[in-house]
């Protein structure tokens, strides 16, 4: 259940590093940085809990051996998964999917699915508006100050994750094994984000798109698809300043860097993030950001979506892919103005010194 945002009190708390702070609280994790377990044969890194988040969502980082495989299973809240290496294959409704990095999934409540590892290493992050992943690792998996999965597991996953075993955590195994299905029609992700709250892939870069000087923005899941939960960016752009410091009063926003550089202020401290670093900024926040690095790679969440116009009022629709340097620079400053009378947004300084 989603809890009232105290955001004012955020406003005068500290960004936190390293550590979940246990509470609704502004914080900045290092890549691998977390509650680590494992979970079998698995290696699950929790980033965020619903006592972190305010109830919203629970965020985790998986790393699989290749050849290793979940049962079918079934969970409570909508899932959303990023691959950030390797080759997962992700089952549900009969069809396999063959998953690289940078593809995504959207996964609503009550889906029956599996996930199985393609390569020697793949690793994942698994975005969810229920916490049962948390609880099952920490009540289930053994605790480890690895940042990887073990050589030689006592246990493979599909094993663990039987019926007597996830009773109580929401979770429903579907024929106590894996997909038998792997092997036969394999798709590859699409283009198009589906008009509903179903079950799909989406290949990197794609979705949704939009553009503005040197920077394409993509939703891989948009709030239609989620039933009003969340939705995500995914940013990709060239080096650019910092935007007017600014907080939210209703939602979150989130901050996961994939590849190069993303500076942020965060109630009154810069932090850079390079690939795998997250930062939770819960209403409240005074918080900019600005793309510190060449070919930069940004995945944003952002919980309840109430902000997802956002970035149709600062972009143009495109269909293209990747963004363009040079020419001169520009703020599509009508856009913002746009999005401050009638979006959460509340701006409260100029940009930050680069």
């Amino acid at each position: 259940m989603t809890t009232s945002f105290d955001w004012e009190r955020v406003q005068r708390t500290a960004l936190l590093h390293d550590e979940l702070p246990g509470e609704l609280a502004p914080f900045v994790l290092s890549s691998g940085e977390g509650l680590r377990h494992h979970l079998g044969d698995w290696h699950v890194t929790t980033m965020a809990r619903h006592m972190d988040t305010g109830g919203e969502f629970s965020l985790y980082r998986i790393a699989l051996p290749g050849g290793s495989g979940s049962p079918v299973l079934s969970g409570p809240g909508h899932s959303f998964v990023h691959i950030i290496e390797g080759e997962v294959t992700l089952t549900f409704e009969g069809r396999d999917h063959c998953l690289i990095g940078g593809d995504s999934a959207s996964i609503p409540a009550g889906v029956a699915f599996s996930l199985k590892g393609g390569a020697t290493i793949n690793s994942l992050f698994f975005y969810s508006t229920e916490e049962w992943l948390h609880r099952l690792a920490s009540e289930v998996g053994e605790s480890t100050g690895s940042h990887i999965f073990s050589r030689r597991p006592a246990l493979a996953v599909s094993e663990l994750l039987r019926s007597e075993l996830v009773d109580g955590y929401g979770v429903t195994i579907h024929g106590g094994g894996e997909s038998a299905h792997h092997g036969a029609d394999v798709d590859r992700p699409g283009n198009h984000l589906p008009d509903g709250e179903v079950p799909f892939v989406n290949a990197a870069g794609h979705g949704d798109r939009f553009e503005t000087f040197e920077q394409v923005n993509a939703y891989p899941v948009r709030a239609r698809n989620t039933g009003g939960r969340f939705f995500a960016m995914d940013t990709r752009g060239a080096k650019a300043p910092y935007i007017p410091l600014h907080f939210h009063q209703e939602h979150s926003e989130n901050f996961l860097c994939l590849g190069g550089r993303v500076k942020l202020h965060a109630n009154g401290e810069e932090v850079i993030l390079t690939p795998g670093d997250f930062l939770h900024a819960p209403a409240g926040t005074i918080h900019s950001f600005s793309l510190a690095a060449n070919n930069t790679h940004m995945l944003g969440l952002l919980t309840p979506p109430v902000f997802e116009p956002f970035f149709e009022y600062m972009n143009d629709p495109t269909e293209e892919y990747v963004y363009v340097e040079g020419g001169s620079p520009h703020f599509p400053a009508a856009g913002f103005e746009k999005a401050q009378a009638e979006l959460d947004l509340v701006v409260v300084g100029p940009p930050p010194a680069s």
